[in-house]
C-alpha cells in the first residue's frame, strides 16, 4: 500500500490560516496593553502619549507666539 501525500496547496493554506491566527492574537495583546490601565497607573499608554503630544504642541505654539 502506498502512503498518501497531501497536496502542497493544502499545506500552504493551513500555514496561512495559522499566520492569520497568530497575527490576530498578537494584535489583540498589543491593543490590550496600549489601551488598558494597569494597577497603580491612572492612564493608559495611549493616554500618556496623547498627553505628551498635547504638551509638546502647547510648548511649540507658545514659542511661535513670541514676536521676532
Amino acid at each position: 500500500m502506498r502512503p498518501r501525500h497531501r497536496h502542497p496547496s493544502s499545506s500552504r493554506r493551513a500555514q496561512r490560516g495559522q499566520v492569520i491566527a497568530e497575527y490576530v492574537i498578537v494584535a489583540g495583546i498589543l491593543a490590550v496593553m496600549l489601551f488598558a490601565t494597569f494597577p497603580g497607573a491612572d492612564r493608559s499608554v495611549v493616554a500618556l502619549l496623547i498627553k505628551a503630544f498635547r504638551d509638546a504642541w502647547s510648548t511649540y505654539s507658545y514659542t511661535l507666539s513670541y514676536p521676532l
